[in-house]
């Protein structure tokens, strides 16, 4: 049983690494999802432009959740 949370939580962490250095845009957009614009002047239908900042962070998050997920898979298939 054990083996196979490792198992689950090494496929979560390689995934959610990749989509996190893949798409950090949307990452982004999905946790920022329903809040209040600050800026309310653009025209309809255009989207604010997401800081470089946020998307680095975002890139380095997924940089160590995929780490994480690398981790466990190496715990499981060499047993360590």
């Amino acid at each position: 049983m054990a083996d196979l949370r490792t198992f689950l939580a090494a496929v979560l962490g390689i995934g959610l690494g990749a989509l996190f250095l893949a798409y950090p845009e949307a990452v982004i957009r999905v946790q920022t999802a329903g809040r209040v614009p600050h800026d309310r002047g653009g025209e309809y239908g255009s989207a604010s432009s997401i800081p470089d900042r946020w998307r680095r962070l975002v890139q380095l998050l997924g940089v160590a959740v995929l780490v994480a997920g690398v981790y466990f898979g190496a715990t499981v298939l060499l047993g360590v």
